[in-house]
């Protein structure tokens, strides 16, 4: 890698594009700059905030047993489309492409609003995911690109804070809503607030930013825009991975189904569960193989997995490291806040209170890495082990905790260490991709680490979901009738009008469920050691005076 590659690939995370001659500065510098971190706000939040709102909506929506496709339908599409949202920025115009995301956020959240029934509301989430991929992924890449390289470090700081400041307050916020049973305003927030941000970012956002010159120039006629507008649309159909994307998302959704019904709707041996399993097995096969097939020929196509990344033994390992920590962390600030109010009858704000303990830790944990890494130049792969040893350790703690209805206080400090060590752990592969890929590369695998993120953090709360679900209904059978476990599976906060010994036993066995969730939690935690065989070099991967 030559010199002006190094700088390249030390100043930017989200692709190989140079960076503008010219940025913005002054006030519009400020108004952009807000408008931007308003938009990354947003979606940063909204996975946070339904997790003290999730036993509140399902038992108004009458589905608690279902309830986690509220969760799982938006990240998988969130999953999905991230590369697609990019390829629009590419093609389109970072701000057509952004504005238009927005509108399909702040739309969907209206629908979720509005919701009647809790099918409506896994649809519109699935949507309003959509929407959020590309807030995501487009307020991210103008972020870096509104400052100089020299000022990145800063803006990214910023930009993590916000996201940090999202997954904090999100469950905090939730809770409070939920105080007056006014859930639907979980949603309804994005439509004051992101038509807030749209109106800034159409206003004072360059047309064709992040090159401002280009938007000084002339205007060109109507006729002009309009063909080049459909050129675009040609060069969008031919370029982008459709039919990956696609794979993507039925595999995902086929595992995904298969682990969240199985033992619920159907038995894990019928051949319904079967047959799902050995589907997505086959869709995930043909996806490797289409990638490998559109990296090996010369087509147009942009492949979703170019093969040269496939065959980086670092890359695969750093990949796998997003998919596995993406496993703790979504799924944490799902269930946590769900055991808090069924099993130690905590209100939702209560809840949100004590997630703080995980919430606030593991930003901690990213900025002790940026240190660890930046300061004193440890080795990444040394933090990932750090990290994995932390979360490893602090959530087969968690599965000790006691099933009483008390709150044993002893659990925030097992929180912490998980949220310690899921926080190093993130921010050590995040911050590693742009070191380890050339920068043709770097947008396409930040991309592809992101989405297995968000793909580890469905596969996660699904996973977690059978778990719930398989022991409910083998060990309640035992302490209810056939009415009341329909009546407790279809609403959480039904518990509490059980008779007091039997209600102590139904929290009970809720609270058993959840510590076997923590043990599953803690061995997707231990397998991040995996990642780190696979990074493991003589001459390990460090931040040094010259960012690489």
């Amino acid at each position: 890698m030559d010199a002006q590659e190094q700088k390249e690939c030390d100043a930017s995370e989200s692709g190989s594009l140079p960076a503008p001659v010219e940025h913005l500065h002054g006030l519009r510098l400020w108004i952009v700059g807000f408008g931007l971190l308003l938009a990354l706000f947003l979606p940063s939040l909204e996975v946070s905030i339904v997790s003290t709102s999730l036993v509140t909506i399902s038992d108004d929506l009458h589905g608690f047993d279902q309830s986690s496709w509220v969760t799982t339908s938006y990240l998988l599409t969130y999953c999905g489309f991230l590369m697609i949202w990019s390829k629009c920025g590419d093609i389109f115009g970072v701000k057509p492409s952004l504005l238009c995301s927005l509108v399909f956020f702040i739309a969907f959240s209206g629908g979720c609003g509005g919701a009647q029934t809790l099918n409506q509301l896994i649809v519109f989430r699935a949507f309003q995911g959509i929407g959020a991929a590309g807030v995501y992924t487009l307020t991210l890449f103008s972020l870096l690109r509104l400052v100089p390289h020299s000022k990145y470090d800063l803006i990214a700081a910023i930009a993590a804070a916000i996201m940090s400041l999202g997954l904090a307050i999100g469950p905090l916020l939730g809770g409070a809503i939920n105080i007056s049973d006014q859930w639907r305003w979980v949603f309804l927030l994005n439509l004051p607030a992101g038509a807030f941000a749209w109106i800034i970012l159409f206003v004072y956002m360059p047309s064709s930013y992040p090159d401002i010159r280009t938007s000084q120039s002339e205007a060109k006629p109507l006729h002009s825009k309009v063909n080049a507008f459909l050129e675009n649309q040609k060069i969008f159909f031919r370029r982008v991975d459709f039919l990956g994307a696609f794979l993507v998302l039925a595999a995902s959704m086929f595992l995904i189904a298969a682990l969240q019904e199985g033992n619920l709707e159907y038995e894990w041996s019928s051949a319904l569960i079967i047959s799902f399993i050995v589907v997505s097995g086959v869709l995930w096969l043909v996806f490797l193989a289409w990638e490998w097939l559109v990296s090996r020929h010369d087509w147009k196509i942009q492949p979703m997995l170019p093969w040269r990344l496939a065959q980086n033994r670092i890359f695969v390992g750093v990949a796998l490291g997003f998919l596995l920590t993406g496993v703790p962390v979504t799924t944490s600030i799902i269930e946590l806040p769900q055991r808090y109010q069924t099993v130690n009858e905590s209100s939702p704000i209560g809840a949100g209170v004590k997630l703080l303990a995980y919430a606030l830790s593991h930003p901690i944990g990213s900025m002790l890495c940026s240190s660890l890494a930046g300061r004193f130049k440890v080795a990444f792969v040394h933090i990932c082990i750090a990290g994995f040893i932390l979360q490893t350790v602090g959530f087969f703690l968690l599965s000790t905790t006691p099933t009483t209805i008390a709150f044993w206080n002893g659990q925030m400090g097992y929180t912490v260490l998980a949220g310690l060590g899921a926080g190093m752990s993130v921010a050590a592969v995040y911050i590693m991709v742009p070191l380890i890929v050339d920068g043709e590369d770097q947008s396409i695998g930040l991309g592809t680490g992101l989405q297995l993120r968000m793909l580890g953090g469905a596969l996660g709360v699904a996973i977690a979901t059978s778990i719930l679900n398989a022991h409910l209904k083998s060990r309640l059978g035992d302490v209810l009738d056939g009415s009341q476990l329909d009546m407790v599976l279809d609403s959480a906060q039904s518990v509490g009008l059980l008779p007091g010994e039997v209600q102590v036993q139904v929290r009970r066995v809720f609270g058993e469920a959840y510590n076997l969730q923590m043990k599953a939690i803690g061995g997707f935690s231990a397998a991040q050691v995996l990642p780190v065989l696979l990074m493991w070099k003589r001459k390990q991967v460090r931040l040094l005076k010259d960012g690489k």
